[in-house]
């Protein structure tokens, strides 16, 4: 009944004025959703041979995954996370990042599991699950972008040598105001940030400035992470509160 409901009801899409809307403009339509035999799923990223998804557990202990499509674990790598709640994947190198929430740091890993890089991400929070949710890379210059969940949502730029380039904080207005930020994808062909709120049960589009020009609502809370795949323009989201793999098409 939720698939039916999903497919007849377009999900609401919200646009900015005529002189923020850029050349193309999106609608989603779901195509599937299955289940994930992984505890409380949080984040997600393509890997870059188009073949599969990486998606993480939130756990304490968790685990990194490799699924299919249709939601089938593939593998799991050995690292154990502490609270990981974003994963991204650099094109360049082939190597995955992960987003530690409470212990606030990026983690590099390669695909066998191993611990290349730690950095430490500095946000003043004063509540230790209001920490790290969101992580994307640009490949064409390897700067990681992070989201800080909430109290404060902010967004936070390394460059290639780990040093902050950027600071500030997602204050948007009505009708793209979130109350957090749970996941992140940089479309790097466009140059645009999709951010993923799971309390807001919306997905916002930013441009390079951090400034919003469209939204999508969603039926649900808890999505947690968000993919997509611009070769085939479908986009992927996990429900940590579901356990579930949903599959939109992009157009």
């Amino acid at each position: 009944m939720r698939l039916l409901l999903f497919s007849l009801i377009m999900l609401k899409i919200g646009c900015a004025t005529e002189s923020e809307i850029p050349d193309r403009k999106w609608e989603i339509t779901l195509l599937s959703s299955h289940n994930l035999n992984i505890q409380q799923p949080s984040g997600l990223t393509l890997d870059t041979s188009s073949e599969f998804l990486w998606t993480v557990s939130d756990q304490a202990g968790g685990r990194i995954y490799k699924i299919s499509f249709e939601g089938y674990i593939l593998g799991r790598l050995p690292y154990e996370g502490d609270d990981m709640e974003g994963i991204t994947m650099n094109p360049n190198d082939h190597t995955l990042w992960v987003a530690e929430e409470k212990m606030r740091q990026a983690v590099q890993l390669d695909t066998l599991g191993n611990v290349l890089q730690i950095v430490d991400v500095s946000v003043d929070i004063t509540n230790i699950n209001d920490g790290l949710e969101g992580i994307a890379i640009n490949p064409e210059n390897e700067h990681l972008y992070i989201l800080n969940e909430q109290n404060p949502r902010a967004f936070i730029e390394l460059n290639r040598d780990m040093e902050v380039l950027r600071y500030e904080f997602l204050n948007f207005e009505m009708p793209y105001f979130i109350q957090d930020a749970s996941g992140l994808f940089f479309d790097h062909i466009n140059n645009h940030f999709w951010v993923v709120s799971d309390e807001s049960a919306k997905i916002v589009v930013m441009d390079m400035n951090l400034q919003p020009f469209q939204y999508f609502e969603l039926p649900l809370t808890k999505f947690e992470g968000i993919a997509i795949d611009l070769a085939r323009d479908i986009v992927y989201l996990v429900n940590d509160g579901e356990g579930k793999l949903y599959v939109f098409q992009l157009k």
